[in-house]
């Protein structure tokens, strides 16, 4: 009795182990990761095909909510708050929901991420944003995907058959920037590639000026090299000191040339003679 049973044990196990088999899935799993600024943003969902369909006014009756996907809800995740389509969204990850129209669609964030049509409560959305339906290329296996990345911005976009949906996201990177390099200055007093990359961001963002000098001429007292001069001598041309621009440009080509590095070669001789007019 005790064999018999150790057999069927043995059977069922094996039954068990046949039928789950691993096949292509109808409408495979996948995801997308973007960082936009110091924000990750990561979309999970699942690409249908419109396998001779028309999907949108039939498959998907306009004015009807959808799950935007197949299978299970699609999600999206943010690390820190965003601006979606111009509705602030708390980090964290949500349902994506969408309710597609002739000339526009809503998009809604929900926080119960096990939603489907039949369940999806609007009390749980966090956020709801009207688009225009656009035009496309044919697609034939819906995706998402993200366009026009930016230090602070990035549009978030759906395409399936001939239809495309952009929703804008922004975020607030030049305030996570700011706190990082002031946390890191303080922990590194030292290290004049920090200063260096502080002052080189606070140049191209268009913060202050003065304190990106600072920084500049403290890493270049702690070591000088080419690439830290340069940066001081694009912060002097800022500022509109040309005298001082010139004459730091002119020991970035001299490092430069000693360390035989042609892109800082050129671009400091570039800018001595565009500044020398």
């Amino acid at each position: 009795m005790k064999k018999l049973k150790l057999l069927t044990l043995a059977l069922l196990a094996f039954m068990i182990t046949a039928t789950a088999q691993d096949l292509p899935k109808p409408s495979p799993f996948a995801d997308v990761l973007q960082r936009v600024g110091l924000t990750d943003i990561k979309i999970e969902y699942s690409r249908p095909g419109v396998k001779e369909r028309k999907i949108f006014g039939d498959l998907l009756p306009f004015d009807k909510i959808w799950r935007t996907g197949a299978n299970a809800a699609t999600t999206v995740s943010f690390s820190t708050d965003v601006d979606f389509g111009g509705v602030n969204v708390k980090a964290g990850t949500y349902s994506v929901f969408t309710i597609p129209g002739e000339g526009e669609w809503k998009m809604m964030l929900n926080t119960d991420l096990g939603a489907s049509e039949g369940s999806y409560k609007a009390e749980n959305t966090v956020a709801e944003v009207t688009t225009k339906s656009l035009e496309s290329n044919f697609r034939e296996t819906m995706i998402f995907l993200f366009d026009n990345v930016k230090d602070e911005s990035a549009d978030l976009i759906l395409e399936w058959e001939k239809t495309r949906i952009v929703v804008p996201i922004k975020v607030a990177a030049k305030e996570e920037a700011v706190k990082n390099i002031e946390a890191k200055i303080n922990e590194l007093e030292n290290a004049y590639g920090v200063y260096n990359s502080s002052a080189k961001y606070y140049l191209d963002a268009g913060l202050d000026l003065d304190k990106a000098l600072d920084w500049s001429k403290k890493s270049v007292a702690i070591k000088s090299v080419f690439w830290n001069v340069y940066t001081l001598s694009l912060i002097y041309e800022a500022k509109g000191d040309k005298k001082m621009a010139i004459a730091t440009a002119k020991k970035s080509l001299e490092l430069s040339e000693k360390a035989n590095y042609a892109p800082y070669i050129k671009m400091n001789k570039e800018n001595i003679a565009k500044w020398s007019k």
